[in-house]
């Protein structure tokens, strides 16, 4: 069966309104249009892209003669043509539903409404709260505080005053949208974006800030019922909790530096894989990713199995599960292109930067051998001057 991949990120956002027909803003529909070719990284060899492009459509085929992939563009009305596909967006909504079935797709290779409703559910930041109370029950201890859902301001106003330094999280929301960042208690601006969020989405997710030591994600994929680990991400975030740049290399390297300071890491991603495998993988296909952290445990009120460390040196634990991200992810692009795109041995910086057309500065010339980069900077997606995202691949000197 032929895959179709399809760069939709303003799903993240469809998701909060669960309506049929969405109008994205124009800085998504922005990224959409510039970064639309990213999905080929993850791409299995044959399969197409739905682009529109003539400009995408030149580049893929330049990706695919630099690095040896195998994907290619496909227009929207010639969906029309395929009759044996399965469609791999950048997560599913109703909107995208509606809008491939307007296009020309076959209503049977799509997932009916009432399965794009459970995909919703299954995306709601409370999922978190619930794999944190499985993966105790599996690994018999409580790994960080969990997340706890309130519905209500007061309660939600009580639970900042108690903790001060925490993050309150709308349930749908994404790259460090719809996250709020409080370390002073309940002042007067939190109260009112805490009442205008309960009214828009129900609910808010409060968390324990933690002193965080790195940021990390495992990739997933399932497939026919079942879950596997595909790769990890080491990446940073800026000062809003949105993402900023990701670590590129080996996938064996990127777990020993995860490993090397939280050596019982295999441990909780087996839970994990249980957990998905129980909850997720019966009804979805294709990529998720988890984020996580490590942090430093003496910096918290959080007690692990009842007894604080009494040494002097901070001792690591994890969050081992931050976010659940019901699709492909920046993370699942990275742990791909550093097994396949880079020369052994080597570390890159993959990053989505924004700056207008003029702007974009000259960077070293990519150098390329035997289809992978082994030095300079590489641009990933479609060059533009009208471009305002692009995404970079630099291998660091």
């Amino acid at each position: 069966m032929k895959k179709v991949y399809i760069f939709n990120p303003q799903n993240d956002l469809a998701l909060e309104k669960g309506g049929i027909n969405y109008v994205a803003p124009p800085f998504a529909m922005q990224i959409a249009h510039d970064l639309a070719v990213l999905p080929a990284f993850i791409a299995e060899p044959g399969s197409l892209l739905i682009t529109d492009s003539d400009a995408d459509a030149e580049w893929l085929e330049h990706l695919n003669a630099t690095f040896g992939l195998d994907v290619h563009a496909v227009r929207r009305a010639e969906l029309r043509r395929f009759t044996d596909y399965r469609i791999m967006p950048w997560g599913w909504c109703l909107d995208l539903r509606r809008r491939l079935i307007k296009w020309g797709a076959n209503s049977d290779n799509l997932p009916c409404k009432d399965e794009i409703d459970h995909l919703r559910g299954l995306s709601h930041r409370r999922v978190s709260a619930l794999i944190h109370l499985r993966l105790k029950e599996l690994l018999g201890k409580q790994l960080c505080p969990a997340p706890v859902e309130l519905a209500l301001d007061d309660d939600v106003l009580d639970f900042v005053r108690q903790h001060r330094n925490c993050f309150i999280k709308t349930p749908w929301s994404s790259s460090g949208r719809g996250i709020y960042h409080t370390i002073d208690g309940a002042s007067p601006e939190f109260a009112q974006w805490c009442r205008g969020a309960l009214k828009r989405q129900g609910s808010l997710l409060c968390e324990q800030a933690l002193d965080k030591k790195m940021d990390l994600a495992v990739e997933f994929y399932c497939e026919k019922g079942k879950t596997s680990v595909r790769g990890y991400s080491l990446f940073e975030t800026d000062s809003h909790s949105q993402y900023d740049h990701g670590v590129v290399t080996a996938k064996n390297e990127l777990k020993s530096r995860i490993t090397a300071s939280y050596p019982e890491f295999d441990e909780v991603v087996a839970a994990l894989n249980q957990v998905l495998d129980e909850m997720v993988a019966p009804h979805y296909e294709g990529w998720l990713g988890i984020d996580m952290l490590l942090y430093n445990t003496q910096c918290t009120n959080f007690e692990t199995n009842g007894v604080r460390p009494q040494s002097s040196h901070f001792s690591i634990g994890i969050n081992p599960c931050v976010e659940l991200n019901l699709r492909p992810t920046m993370g699942a692009i990275t742990s791909v292109i550093g097994e396949k795109l880079i020369s052994p041995g080597k570390t890159a910086t993959f990053r989505i930067e924004q700056r207008s057309g003029a702007e974009w500065a000259q960077k070293n010339e990519p150098v390329i051998e035997n289809h992978r980069l082994c030095s300079g900077t590489m641009c990933l997606t479609t060059p533009s001057d009208t471009a305002l995202y692009r995404a970079t691949l630099s291998v660091d000197e």
